[in-house]
């Protein structure tokens, strides 16, 4: 690996013993991510792709194969390792922006790095930088009820960004947007890849989105193709 590697995924397998049935999700991935890249993986529903993207987020483990986060081996982490890596060195936009309810988009964002012990008042402090790079300068205080759909995942790409990731996760980010909205997060993403030098990887089904991208890849069958 080198230093501008941020994510190393070797000969990675995921299966699963269904009563009698032996079912392979993921045959062999190998990826690399550099630094800044914006990396689009596409696929049909049951590629493997979503089972991949909880690998890479550390939310799984894989049952065969090597993966490397910002130089560190996953693979040789306990869960509490695993779950400060993942802290520390990834951000994750889902579809569904999983926001706090009861708590203001300024809260939201800060949450991540209150979670890493920095001060209340920092934590909120880099919050709303982020929440102003995003475009959210004048809605910091509402809360998720009080905010659109896009407003909802601009802030959850605020949160993803807060704690300086080396590589942001983005499963389906416009799935749940109407077209003007999505078109809008579209370039976001794009800017907030280049401002932050932050790697991006965006699992979508959504071509205009994958184009984006500075590479695109095909989950098929377990098999990810350039």
């Amino acid at each position: 690996m080198t230093n501008q590697t941020v994510l190393q995924i070797n000969a990675v397998t995921k299966s699963y013993f269904d009563g009698t049935e032996h079912l392979e999700i993921l045959r062999g991935v190998d990826l690399s991510v550099s630094q800044g890249e914006m990396l689009a993986i596409i696929g049909a529903s049951g590629s493997g792709k979503s089972t991949l993207l909880h690998i890479m987020g550390l939310l799984d483990q894989p049952s065969s194969g090597e993966l490397w986060i910002d130089g560190t081996n996953a693979a040789k982490l306990n869960e509490n390792q695993r779950s400060k890596l993942r802290n520390q060195k990834l951000g994750f936009v889902y579809q569904f922006h999983h926001l706090l309810p009861e708590f203001t988009a300024l809260d939201n964002v800060a949450m991540p790095l209150i979670m890493r012990r920095v001060s209340y008042a920092e934590a909120r402090q880099q919050a709303e930088v982020v929440l102003g790079k995003v475009g959210l300068a004048e809605r910091i205080h509402h809360r998720p009820g009080e905010l659109s759909g896009g407003e909802r995942q601009r802030v959850a790409l605020a949160r993803a960004l807060v704690a300086n990731p080396v590589l942001v996760l983005a499963d389906e980010p416009t799935g749940n947007l109407d077209t003007e909205t999505a078109e809008s997060m579209f370039s976001l993403l794009k800017e907030v890849n280049k401002e932050f030098n932050t790697a991006f990887i965006i699992v979508t089904h959504d071509p205009k989105l994958a184009a984006l991208a500075d590479r695109q890849l095909v989950m098929e069958k377990g098999v990810l193709r350039g």
